[in-house]
């Protein structure tokens, strides 16, 4: 059973396929330069073309839990109704794995973003860099606390969307056999 696992977001989206336990493909999608409420119609596309080129058995999302502010909620929602929406559209099942649920999956029941992204790189051998994606600072700090070219952040979206599908490999196909 193919599965598709993304992790959706009106700035960055990673998604990643799985098959009998094994990643076969991830990536990151950027929207990050597509103003609201354009980058909901956005996502929807990419999300459908996706779907429609990957054919997965089920779509994997994480269920929308909890929020910073009420920008974060029109986002989220928004976002994750998108990706609902295409994968209605193609007739694709839909799971939802809850945070808690993927945090326990993953290794630690109170695991941060780094320590699933650490997991999947080490369960599956991948590139760290690959699954937790580097952003890098583009020029000098004046203060000299950082030099153009270290990592300012990491994008862990890759890696989310991979511990999706892992997660639900292991409650719902592993589990079941």
């Amino acid at each position: 059973m193919k599965l598709m696992g993304i992790d959706h977001g009106t700035n960055y989206a990673g998604w990643a396929t799985m098959e009998r336990g094994k990643p076969l493909d991830f990536g990151l999608q950027d929207y990050s330069k597509i103003r609201m409420p354009n980058v909901l119609d956005a996502i929807y596309q990419e999300t459908y073309r996706m779907i429609k080129q990957e054919g997965p058995h089920v779509l994997v999302l994480e269920r929308p839990v909890h929020f910073k502010n009420a920008n974060s909620v029109l986002a989220l929602v928004g976002a994750y109704s998108m990706v609902t929406l295409a994968a209605l559209h193609l007739g694709v099942k839909i799971a939802e794995v809850r945070p808690s649920e993927l945090k326990m999956q993953t290794g630690k029941g109170n695991a941060d973003k780094e320590t699933v992204a650490t997991e999947m790189q080490m369960l599956f051998d991948l590139d760290y860099d690959e699954i937790a994606v580097p952003v890098l600072y583009k020029r000098d700090d004046p203060k000299g606390k950082y030099k153009t070219g270290d990592i300012k952040e990491r994008l862990f979206d890759p890696s989310d969307a991979i511990a999706l599908c892992w997660t639900y490999h292991q409650k719902f196909i592993k589990g079941a056999a």
